[in-house]
């Protein structure tokens, strides 16, 4: 197949409305670690003519078409209706899809199962069914004419698990393998201007996946990538530090073990991420045996109170500043018994930016053994989500380069 010749179909009236699409995004970075990109995406609402003509449309371009959404039990979910129409194909009845959606929904504590979901338990003549292990939509893998139609369930914690699995196949039927090199804490430009004609000059095709954690370089491989060797001499030398080797972890989890490696506790104080770093630190397991814990400390009252953060440095230099920082980092330390403490504090908006205080601005603290304190200052982009977001990964980033 053309690894390019992909692409996907969302379907939900809601889409057209007020609904983010989350669905390509996940479907992309999941299948840009097979060889794979997506070229095309395209939204339809619930309409069964609308469905066919974009499908129809589809697969005359591209070789495998997702379509997500549209499998759920109500009367207008209508993707397995159209396709079925379209592709000349019966709807049949599976005892064995109907047994393991109503033991879940009967795990769930529903006793009384709706007759209407019984509709899920229709596959298309000829389909391959895809387990959903979160909900109750199957999805289903159909070939025809040298093409695959993909259809999945359109809820993110449905889809995701969903889509590894399939590109799991995708690269066991085609022997791909795909090398993930790992860069932390610069921007997606940098790390492209530097790799582009490197990359570009060898003839090695890439992928550039970015997020506020990590920058990913994807390699596909239909084998043994022999110029792995030179590629990580290239990374190291052009990243240094920034370099987090071939097929890194999250960045929490490199943190996690770089603190249990030094036997290091860790404590934060949190004010605009709202505990936030707090959380996805505890995301991992395990983490209780380097995180003490982290202090949401929203307003200068609990700011004053909790990490002894002096009423003078707030009135005179305000909550969002270097000297608070340095404060609440210096508390969280001494009041989680921490060796090492984060403190983060800004401004996230809309609300409360000056023309000497934009939104986006962030102080972050580093607190290391021996009493030594450094604080940084960032203005990050973005909405107020984003912000947080990045001001979270930033901290991270920074305690990581102090902690090599």
């Amino acid at each position: 197949m053309n690894k390019n010749s992909a692409e996907v179909v969302c379907v939900g009236s809601e889409l057209l409305y007020d609904r983010i699409n989350t669905d390509i995004n996940i479907i992309s970075r999941t299948m840009a670690k097979t060889g794979y990109s997506i070229r095309r995406c395209t939204i339809v609402g619930d309409d069964k003519k609308e469905i066919q003509d974009v499908v129809s449309v589809a697969l005359k371009r591209s070789d495998i078409v997702f379509i997500t959404g549209g499998l759920g039990p109500t009367s207008d979910d209508l993707t397995r209706e159209a396709i079925a129409e379209l592709l000349k194909k019966k709807l049949v009845f599976s005892e064995d899809v109907w047994e393991t959606i109503y033991s879940r929904l009967h795990k769930r504590g529903i006793k009384e199962i709706p007759e209407i979901n019984k509709r899920q338990a229709y596959i298309i003549e000829g389909a391959e069914v895809i387990i959903n292990v979160v909900g109750t939509a199957p999805g289903l893998i159909l070939n025809t004419k040298k093409k695959m139609l993909v259809l999945l369930p359109g809820p993110p914690a449905e889809l995701s698990p969903m889509v590894k699995t399939f590109a799991e196949r995708i690269k066991d039927a085609e022997e791909i393998k795909t090398y993930c090199f790992g860069i932390s804490g610069l921007p997606e430009s940098v790390v492209e201007d530097k790799i582009n004609r490197f990359l570009t000059e060898k003839g090695i095709r890439y992928t550039i996946l970015a997020s506020p954690q990590i920058i990913e370089i994807l390699i596909p491989s239909p084998g043994v990538l022999t110029s792995v060797p030179e590629i990580e001499d290239f990374l190291i030398n052009s990243f240094a530090e920034n370099y987090l080797g071939m097929n890194p972890p999250t960045l929490p989890v490199i943190i996690g073990n770089l603190l249990k490696a030094k036997k290091l506790k860790l404590a934060i104080a949190e004010s605009c991420s709202g505990g936030l770093a707090g959380k996805i630190l505890t995301d991992i397991p395990g983490s209780s045996e380097y995180f003490q814990g982290s202090f949401v400390v929203y307003s200068n009252i609990l700011k004053k109170r909790v990490l002894g953060v002096p009423k003078s440095v707030l009135k005179k230099y305000g909550a969002v500043s270097k000297t608070c920082a340095l404060y609440m980092a210096k508390g969280a330390k001494k009041k989680g018994k921490a060796d090492v403490s984060i403190s983060i504090t800004g401004i996230a908006g809309p609300s409360g930016a000056t023309p000497e205080k934009p939104m986006g601005l962030v102080y972050i603290g580093i607190g290391l053994p021996k009493n030594k304190f450094y604080i940084h200052k960032f203005i990050f982009p973005g909405d107020r989500n984003r912000i947080r977001e990045r001001a979270v990964y930033q901290a991270l980033e920074l305690l990581r380069k102090y902690l090599i």
